[in-house]
């Protein structure tokens, strides 16, 4: 059957429109995109988040929550080839999963922190479910799975407790693919604030965020494993100072308080 040129040039035409199969590797990884529009929307350029008008509006959060309530690492390990795929899923989990409690409870208006030192009603209760496991606390995740499972002291700057302390909140969802770029980006925004990092030539001191405190043996663990047996949490810190001056390490460390003022608009 012979084809006129006008009909082969409106079946090219036609055919051109159509959009190219997604590939399969990215076909077969887990989706972090409803994260990514709910950051977008309603998390501002400081990191704050407007809890107030995402409650009316938790289509998008509530899909990714149950995606991550259903599957994870552990139950679907094909969805996540690598270990940049892992620690992105768990990242994202538990900042996910921390918006989610602030929301539950009103949503929260003054600190999530509530009485003691980690907000044991917050933190510690076993209320959060990944890819269908029993149920685990914000607490558990953030050390056993994220911290001891990875040992990479930069998801300090990328855990979001849902407090003003916290690092920024990104206005996007943490990639496999990107992780390595995020995390050394958000250390070094991080290590570079003055609210986190702060020298005082003259005292011959350096005040640090409580964050450096806490968790001080994942920094110098760390340290340990680049050959610096004898490395502190400034030693850390001045691998990310980028073009800022390097903090002297013999420099007396003292931290800040702790602000638990829930990260809100």
């Amino acid at each position: 059957m012979k084809i006129s040129k006008l009909a082969l040039a409106a079946t090219l035409a036609a055919a051109a429109l159509v959009a190219p199969p997604t590939p399969a590797s990215a076909a077969s990884k887990f989706s972090h995109e409803d994260f990514t529009k709910v950051l977008k929307k309603y998390v501002d350029a400081r990191g704050y988040v407007n809890y107030d008008a995402l409650a009316k509006d938790r289509a998008d959060l509530d899909r990714y929550l149950t995606s991550i309530e259903t599957t994870s690492p552990a139950n679907k390990p094909e969805l996540f080839p690598t270990q940049n795929d892992k620690l992105a899923y768990y990242i994202n989990a538990y900042n996910a999963q921390t918006i989610k409690g602030v929301l539950a409870r009103g949503p929260e208006k003054v600190s999530v922190w509530g009485g003691g030192l980690f907000g044991i009603a917050f933190f510690t209760e076993d209320r959060v479910v990944l890819g269908g496991a029993k149920p685990t606390s914000l607490k558990a995740l953030e050390d056993d799975v994220v911290r001891d499972g990875f040992k990479d002291p930069r998801i300090h700057a990328a855990l979001n407790c849902a407090s003003k302390g916290c690092p920024r909140l990104p206005q996007e969802a943490f990639e496999g693919d990107l992780l390595d770029k995020q995390l050394d980006a958000g250390m070094t925004e991080f290590v570079g604030e003055a609210r986190n990092v702060t020298v005082d030539e003259a005292a011959k001191t350096v005040t640090l965020s409580k964050i450096f405190d806490w968790f001080k043996k994942d920094f110098t663990k760390y340290e340990a494993t680049k050959g610096n047996a004898s490395g502190n949490q400034i030693d850390y810190i001045n691998r990310y100072r980028g073009s800022l001056p390097k903090v002297n390490r013999d420099y007396k460390i003292k931290f800040f308080d702790y602000d638990k003022a829930v990260n809100r608009q």
